[in-house]
């Protein structure tokens, strides 16, 4: 087996993940401005591109990490962020193994 093997099936992986993850979010903010439109106004009205910024991206993962989810009574809301929450950690844990796999001191 090549030595690169594991890190390059890693990256693809992690490619894959991405885009599921913008899957997540477009689902994410659709449910935001149709079901919760002050919290979707309060964070910006954020989409993937047409005002993805900064500001929207933080108050975004502020909404996901601090579970604001929860103050909305939406349990389709809530399984979709703990579930983007799960799927965050999972992409970064991946992530920092695909970083030691092929970092400087990697066979």
């Amino acid at each position: 087996m090549y030595p690169q093997a594991p890190s390059t099936v890693l990256f693809f992986v992690l490619f894959g993940m991405v885009i599921v993850w913008f899957v997540l979010i477009k689902l994410l903010f659709n449910r935001l401005e149709a079901a919760h439109p002050q919290k979707y106004e309060a964070m910006g009205k954020p989409s993937l591109f047409l005002r993805n910024n900064i500001a929207t991206g933080w108050a975004t993962m502020k909404f996901l990490f601090a579970r604001e989810h929860r103050a909305l009574n939406d349990p389709y809301l809530s399984k979709l962020s703990d579930a983007m929450l799960v799927f965050f950690a999972i992409y970064m844990i991946l992530f920092l193994g695909l970083s030691f796999l092929s970092g400087p001191n990697a066979a």
